[in-house]
Order: structure tokens, then sequence, then C-alpha cells
């Protein structure tokens, strides 16, 4: 049971401890060439006294953090692996790991997870941010809670990047070319759920205080008509003050997209700020809407959750902030429900799949999870 969990830790330590040595030598070697003397700036007793000593005893904080999340889940990883389903029990360890750095380092949030069917095929449109790691965290959440698998349309040049192609593939992402729209469809009438930010990659570069960029496009809509199914509008809050792009030179950057479809504009950010997602009602496929109608609604059902969630201009030290006023305890959530403890595992290992908006996502899930193990985009066996 436990030899299969042993024996993919061991790969993947090995893996990281690869990738992470063949950078820093990279980097070694660019200091060694531009700095002869780093070592001794590095090494003297004033950077180590008060920062490299600092410095890795916040790291082991936030690890032992990060490992007690995981390990909170322990019970789902190994079932995975104890049924020989490695491809399984990398997605639910991988889904704890991201979860885990969201509720670290954002305080991350899902509000509305009920919108989120069991079952059944949705259309999620969400607001494209500067760096999307909102919709990380979201696919995590909702694989952890619901044991779905959402699919990510994403523009093609994300699948251009050297080593991550793999990786969006795994979690079921779609590149836009070639017939976007009628693979979003195909997907759909499969009965799975699939996301798609309108405004893309323009979006994020040049969104002005949280504002919609999809210009005139309908294909989503479109999609959406021809599956008949709900779509869905999803926001982040504080997901431009996580991350955003240097607003100099914007014109110059805007040209150079347009000709090569690349975000060459500098990006600056990773600050701890408070994440909360909010998943809106659905909106129900109506027959009698036209595409151009139903984009309409969407774009006005989204920009409300906007204006309603969202402080306008807000400053990244505000946003900060948030963490003190977080409208869930994650730390005192995780350790005061053991008066649902029967109630919930009954309920998960006789298969349910738990889910409410008002508690935190540290529910486990026995259910048999044997549907997801090729509905990545890719056959695992290929991989």
């Amino acid at each position: 049971m436990l030899h299969y969990l042993v024996q993919w830790i061991t790969c993947a330590i090995h893996f990281l401890l690869s990738f992470v040595d063949y950078y820093l030598s990279g980097v070694v070697l660019f200091l060694n060439h531009h700095v002869p003397g780093w070592r001794l700036y590095l090494f003297s007793p004033f950077v180590i006294t008060f920062f490299i000593l600092p410095m890795l005893l916040v790291v082991y904080l936030y690890l032992s953090a990060l490992l007690l999340f995981v390990y909170h889940r322990r019970h789902s990883i190994i079932d995975a692996f104890h049924h020989r389903d490695l491809w399984e029990g990398y997605r639910r360890t991988m889904a704890a790991f991201w979860g885990g750095h969201g509720w670290i380092w954002h305080g991350y949030e899902v509000v509305g997870m009920q919108n989120i069917p069991d079952t059944g095929p949705a259309l999620i449109i969400y607001y494209h941010g500067a760096f999307p790691i909102d919709i990380y965290y979201l696919v995590a959440h909702i694989y952890m809670e619901k044991g779905r698998v959402m699919r990510n349309v994403m523009d093609n040049f994300a699948f251009k990047i050297p080593g991550l192609k793999i990786w969006f593939r795994f979690w079921g992402s779609k590149n836009l070319k070639p017939g976007p729209r009628s693979k979003v469809v195909d997907h759909l009438n499969d009965g799975e759920i699939v996301s798609i930010a309108p405004g893309g990659v323009r979006e994020a570069l040049f969104s002005e205080n949280y504002s919609l960029v999809w210009q005139s496009r309908q294909g989503f809509a479109k999609a959406a008509i021809d599956a008949k199914v709900p779509i869905i509008p999803v926001f982040t809050e504080n997901c431009r003050q996580a991350f955003d792009f240097i607003g100099t030179g914007k014109k110059i950057f805007r040209m150079l997209y347009e000709r090569t479809r690349w975000p060459l504009m500098p990006m600056y950010g990773g600050f701890p700020v408070k994440m909360r997602t909010y998943i809106g009602a659905p909106i129900p496929y109506d027959p009698t809407l036209t595409p151009y109608e139903l984009v309409s609604k969407v774009r006005k059902a989204l920009e409300h959750m906007i204006r309603t969630h969202q402080t306008p201009n807000k400053s990244v030290v505000m946003a900060i902030i948030d963490r003190f006023r977080q409208k869930q305890n994650y730390n005192s959530a995780l350790f005061n429900n053991q008066k649902n403890t029967n109630e919930s595992s009954n309920a998960l290992h006789s298969g349910m799949k738990l889910c409410d908006s008002n508690t935190p996502t540290f529910i486990e899930n026995h259910g048999d999870s044997s549907h997801n193990t090729t509905c990545c985009g890719i056959d695992n066996k290929s991989l």
C-alpha cells in the first residue's frame, strides 16, 4: 500500500533536487562572473544574522504548515495509492499542495462552492488577473471538494513555456487552437466543467482597475448555447494586488502584443494579499437569448460581482491587511470541527461528496475517483 506512495515521493524529491541544482548552478556561474566577491557578502555575519537565519526559520514554519495541510488529507491520497492508481494519487497530492499554498500565503477562500454542480456540465466565466494563480487554487479546491477536474481554456503561448505543457494538459487545460469552440462544446456535452476567461491575456495585461477587456468576443456564449449549459461567473478578490504588470509604456507593449501575441510586459508581485474567490449564481440556459444578449447578461453579472467584492484602487498594503479581516478562520476551523467528524466520515466512506461554502476545504474525499484517471485531456499512460 505504502510502497507506491514512498516510491512516488522519492522520485518527486529526486526530480525537484535535480531541477533546483540545475538552476542554482546557473546562478552561481552568473555570480562568479559578474560579482566575484558575492560569497563574502552572502556569508558575512550581518547577512547571516539578520537575513539568512530568520528566513530559514520562516521557511521552516511555512513548510510545516503546508505539510500539516497535506497530512490532514492523507487518507484520500493513501487510498488512491492503495488502489495502485498512481496518477490519481499524484493529482490528489498536488491538489492538496496547491490548496495548502493558497491557504498559507493568501488565506485563500472560496465563497459559493455550492454553485458548482456535483455532476453535469457547466461553463465557468472568470476575470483574468495578471497571473491566474487564483484559478490554480480554484482547480485544486473543486477537485478536493467535488472530486471533479475543471478544464481551463488557455492561450497558446502558455503551452510553449518549456516544461509546463504536460502539467497544463494533465490538469485538463486546453489551448485555443485549433477549433476551440467545437472542443468546448464537446467537453460540455460530455458533462464536464470548462472555464474560460473571455478577456484572456489581453485582459491580464491591459485591464485597469478590474475592467473587463472582452472586446466583441461571443464564442463562449455560442458554446454555452450550443451545449445548452448554464454559465457560472467567477471573480477573485485582490487578484491584481497579488500580481500585476508595470503600467509604464502600455501603448508600446500593447502594440507588441497585438503583433506577436506574447505578454512581454514586466510583471511584479507575489504579495501575500487576501484572496477570496466568489462563485456566482448560475445563469441558466435560455433558448430565447442570442449570443450577444447572453454575453451582455454574463458581463453585467461579473461586473456586479467586481463592484460588490472589490474595493476600487486598493493598495497592496490594504489587501494584505485584509488577511486580518477574513470572514472565516482556517486555523480554528481546522482544529475545531471534531463534532462533525463522525458524520463527515460516514458520508465520505459511503461515497458522498460534501460541499459547504461556509466551511473550509479541509474535507477528505474517499469517494470513487476512477472516472478521473483519463479525464485530463491526455491518456495517463502516454505520460
